[in-house]
């Protein structure tokens, strides 16, 4: 009740912009979809931007419709609009049932295989030093 009261206050004020980051990790399903659709409503209506930071993607399929992927070392990973990301275009024709997060995974998994290359070839570079 108290996050929902939290939530609700910061929310009274007009705004043409609103940062929202991980409001929903502590909400319930219904109440997080009621928001959510509040918050589509907000900006259809009154033509407003919502930045919505989150790592939960349940319910959220069609909800974005631009996309920043903040990489683990803090630099654009990727941005745009749902149309010009192909993976998830492709996963829309697929009628994947989760398109969201499989993008999320995929950009993730991406980033981490490409941290333990890296990892790796250092090993290989310091045990190389070592032996000389």
């Amino acid at each position: 009740q108290r996050r929902r009261v939290q939530i609700m206050i910061g929310l009274i004020r007009p705004f043409k912009i609103l940062l929202l980051d991980e409001i929903t990790t502590s909400l319930d399903v219904c109440v997080r979809q009621d928001l959510l659709r509040w918050l589509i409503h907000e900006t259809e209506t009154r033509n407003v931007t919502i930045i919505y930071a989150t790592h939960i993607f349940d319910g959220v399929e069609e909800w974005p419709t631009h996309l920043f992927y903040l990489t683990g070392n803090g630099v654009c990973g990727w941005q745009g609009s749902l149309e010009e990301n192909d993976y998830y275009q492709q996963l829309k024709r697929e009628n994947h049932p989760a398109k969201m997060l499989a993008v999320a995974e995929n950009w993730l998994r991406t980033e981490m295989n490409e941290k333990r290359r890296v990892h790796i070839h250092e090993e290989a570079l310091g045990e190389l030093a070592h032996a000389m």
